[in-house]
């Protein structure tokens, strides 16, 4: 708390500069205002064991990731171990002075810490490979691991990889968001004479029901899986919570800021804008100024059905905008809208945190999506149906398709990412699944975020002819590769599936007692 007290009419000015940029690089701030925005990641404990152990670590990812904020936060940990330290490795034009640097500590079995960029470090690594194989060796293998699935590798080597850009700090598990979130609001207090709107920013958002809404689409951006560095998330803060203090944006409270912001993070959270769930009879009470109660600070005293907007179509849509956003945060009953979000994010998010323990009836519902990908009418979790289309045009769903052979769905398995156990605790949220022949590593099938929402999708009658192509496309690329493979079997009675896909009806036809037979489902 003292250097909260030590900077006081400073905070807002240096909060409202995080939007900008390069401002948000820790090259360009004090040690005082490090320690202002500075939140303990789970990688600062992982870090020093690292160190302990003679290990050389490249800290490695996207500019704006953090890099320099860790090394800073670490500095004194670094210095007990007497580790070699390249805070900036991105301006090098050549990189035989750390390349030496790099050797010398191998060989004496110093701890380092490098902090370079991705592209520098594979420069870095083709110059490494000319010098020493041994430790470009090694680098390989450190990268390669880092994220790995059911099975750990055992990191023996002396080289560490921890690449930024598999974090994700939006996971609401490590709370790193709701304590910067907590950190800026304290900060921003300690102004004594605040603007008014900036006053009601805080007053608002102090309230546990607002912050927690808030924080619902940070949740909402985080299953999303993108990655956002460090910067953007500062950068996203800094806009929504002081954008009432600038010319542009003079007087905006928060539930518009939010969802009206140009930084990279702020855009991801405009796709869940209220203003996109309709909910007809509240819209029309919010329009004619009918809900007088439920309002957490105040009630509205401006509707968009007021006379004032009898010339002015657009700003009585403007205000209604506010009042929806407003109500979203601000009433006790915002989270009916929060219901109305696409259920297949909440659903997809589920699949992942759930995975441990529902692996197998996960891995059966992906087997049946996948077989109504072809034939939506089709139930079946058990097997996986080999599917053949004929098509001029690989854009346009084929309109029949036909099957002969299947996989067991017992002879596959579903495996999820996570961080190999010398990374464990990283902040980190798993972002596909891999669908694939139990013992083998091909062919595989990737599953994403996009195509797992699209599988939701069709198991809740999403129409298949509506769907993205590629996606069917891959589908159809694993289902050949497994049959090509040898991976497959014949139906029983040599049954024969013949699919009319628009109208989700199928024409089966096998053999028994050496007679053909005929059915229609």
């Amino acid at each position: 708390m003292a250097a909260f007290k030590e900077l006081n009419m400073e905070n807002v000015s240096f909060i409202k500069k995080l939007n900008r940029g390069k401002n948000c690089y820790a090259d360009h701030m004090s040690r005082d205002e490090l320690q202002l925005i500075h939140i303990t990641s789970r990688l600062e404990s992982i870090i020093p064991e690292m160190l302990d152990k003679g290990k050389i670590i490249f800290l490695t990812g996207n500019p704006g990731d953090g890099k320099t904020f860790i090394i800073k936060a670490l500095d004194g940990v670094i210095k007990h171990h007497n580790a070699f330290v390249e805070t900036d490795a991105n301006n090098q034009s050549a990189y035989d002075d750390l390349i030496n640097n790099i050797i010398s500590c191998y060989d004496e079995g110093r701890p380092a810490i490098i902090a370079i960029n991705e592209y520098p470090f594979l420069q870095l690594r083709k110059q490494m490979k000319e010098t020493s194989t041994i430790i470009f060796d090694e680098i390989i293998v450190a990268k390669k691991n880092a994220i790995t699935y059911d099975t750990s590798f055992d990191l023996k080597n002396r080289i560490v990889v921890i690449d930024l850009n598999e974090r994700n700090l939006l996971d609401p598990d490590n709370h790193i968001i709701s304590t910067l979130f907590d950190r800026f609001i304290e900060l921003l207090s300690s102004q004594s004479n605040p603007s008014k709107a900036l006053s009601y920013n805080l007053k608002a958002l102090s309230i546990p029901e607002i912050k927690d809404q808030v924080l619902s689409l940070f949740q909402l951006v985080a299953t999303e899986c993108e990655h956002f560095a460090v910067r953007d998330i500062l950068g996203a803060f800094s806009f929504f919570l002081t954008a009432c203090e600038t010319d542009d944006y003079e007087n905006e409270r928060y539930y518009s800021t939010i969802f009206t912001g140009d930084n990279i993070l702020l855009k991801a959270i405009q796709q869940f804008d209220p203003i996109y769930l309709s909910l007809p009879e509240l819209d029309e009470k919010l329009w004619n100024g009918e809900i007088s109660l439920g309002w957490i600070i105040e009630t509205p005293t401006q509707w968009p059905c007021s006379n004032e907007f009898d010339d002015s179509p657009e700003e009585a849509l403007a205000c209604f905008k506010e009042i929806k956003r407003r109500y979203y945060f601000e009433n006790v009953k915002g989270l009916e809208l929060v219901r109305l979000q696409p259920s297949e994010i909440n659903e997809c998010a589920r699949l992942f945190t759930s995975y441990d323990t529902q692996k197998k009836k996960t891995k059966e519902r992906f087997v049946r999506a996948i077989n109504k990908l072809f034939l939506p009418s089709l139930d079946d979790k058990h097997k996986l149906h080999i599917w053949t289309t004929h098509r001029y045009d690989i854009s346009i769903s084929a309109p029949v398709a036909v099957s002969s052979k299947a996989v067991y769905s017992s002879e596959l398995e579903l495996l999820m990412p996570r961080p190999a156990d010398w990374l464990k605790g990283l902040e980190y949220l798993p972002d596909h699944f891999i669908l694939r022949p139990k013992n083998a590593t091909s062919p595989s099938l990737r599953l994403d975020i996009d195509f797992i929402r699209t599988l939701i999708a069709v198991e809740n009658g999403y129409p298949i002819n509506l769907l993205a192509s590629h996606f069917e496309q891959a589908a159809s690329r694993f289902l050949r590769e497994l049959d090509s493979k040898g991976f497959s079997e014949e139906n029983d009675d040599g049954e024969i599936i013949i699919a009319d896909r628009s109208q989700s009806s199928c024409f089966k036809m096998n053999i028994q007692d050496d007679k053909y037979g005929f059915s229609e489902d």
